[in-house]
């Protein structure tokens, strides 16, 4: 094995992947079904042919650039693990900023008061998830507009026991959705400009879902529709939290300000210091 994994790390190497050992070890443990660690506590190990083939075709489809997630059907989020598709977009560590945001306003909850939760866009599921095992007594409706997603959405909430707590909705935002009042809305939705897609590196524009990643012309466009249509959906005090790219600071805090019914408007870090999440709360008189 010691040997066949010394050749896939030269084939990464050579087709100029950025941390070819990491990657082929990864590689390596999804194909053979083991953890990173067991590739070396077994050098020794003989490999069958037909676990070979599978590890050459995972090699090869690096090599064409396709994410390692897609090629595992895997990304570890929050401490877990997630069945990734081509249906959805990978999840970030960035993303972690936007559920750190969202426990920190739920622990501004005194009475632990039961949260009822819409997420807007829940791709792989990842915030849903998470938010239904780490708030108490949270009620989630996890939307997207497209079934493949909420396919995987619906998996990965069976597979992390919290399928009796969501309710997973085929929606475009809130076109779809019967008039509830929630807590709480967050979303990370696509904020990328649309002018600026091709120069996204081959291994994200190639293979993730452009509809997942396309912001508009200006990338704002679904702030535009998320922000105002948000006001018929949350109670007197309640909270959106949405993600952001790292220039849009300015721009989604204004778009809040612009609405006259939004308070508390707060702008959060991720852990490399980039502008990641915009926050605010509805006002409750006015």
């Amino acid at each position: 094995m010691k040997e066949f994994l010394n050749w896939s790390i030269g084939r990464l190497n050579q087709a100029g992947i950025d941390s070819p050992r990491m990657e082929a070890e990864v590689l390596f443990a999804g194909a053979l079904k083991l953890c990173r660690e067991e590739i070396y506590r077994r050098p020794d190990r003989i490999l069958t042919e037909p676990e070979k083939a599978i590890i050459c075709d995972f090699v090869d489809r690096r090599v064409l650039r396709e994410p390692v997630a897609y090629i595992i059907e895997r990304k570890e989020f929050w401490s877990l693990d997630f069945k990734i598709t081509p249906d959805v977009l990978i999840p970030r560590p960035e993303t972690e900023t936007l559920i750190e945001t969202l426990l920190l306003l739920n622990s501004k909850n005194p009475d632990k008061l039961p949260l009822r939760l819409l997420e807007i866009g829940t791709g792989s599921g990842a915030i849903a998830v998470v938010a239904a095992q780490e708030i108490p007594g949270c009620r989630v409706t996890a939307t997207d507009y497209f079934l493949g997603a909420l396919a995987v959405a619906r998996l990965n909430a069976e597979n992390h026991v919290v399928a009796d707590k969501i309710d997973f909705v085929k929606s475009d935002i809130f076109l779809d959705l019967p008039i509830v009042l929630y807590d709480c809305i967050v979303s990370n939705p696509p904020y990328i400009q649309t002018s600026s897609l091709n120069k996204l590196m081959a291994d994200v524009i190639n293979f993730e879902p452009r509809s997942a990643l396309d912001g508009g012309n200006d990338g704002l466009s679904f702030y535009k529709r998320i922000i105002p249509e948000a006001l018929g959906y949350l109670k007197k005090g309640g909270t959106v939290v949405l993600e952001i790219g790292e220039t849009q600071a300015k721009a989604v805090t204004r778009l809040f300000v612009q609405e006259g019914q939004y308070k508390e408007i707060k702008v959060f870090q991720d852990y490399s210091g980039y502008d990641r999440v915009v926050s605010a709360r509805k006002k409750i008189y006015g």
